[in-house]
């Protein structure tokens, strides 16, 4: 391989490690909404009166 080949490789490299950064930043940010949001709706239950809280899901 040539010096420019080379370089060439190396900055497509950087474009698939930066779109993987964002990647994953974008699902981290959407596992901490589903963790807030299961969180959420565990206490919406515990705040359910017994009776209700234990019939079946629709």
């Amino acid at each position: 391989m040539t010096r420019e080949e080379i370089l060439k490789r190396i900055e497509i490299e950087d474009v698939r490690i930066a779109s993987a950064d964002r990647n994953i930043e974008g699902l981290i940010l959407q596992k901490n909404k589903s963790l807030d949001e299961q969180a959420r709706l565990f206490a919406l239950l515990e705040a359910l009166p017994a009776e209700e809280a234990e019939q079946p899901l629709e």
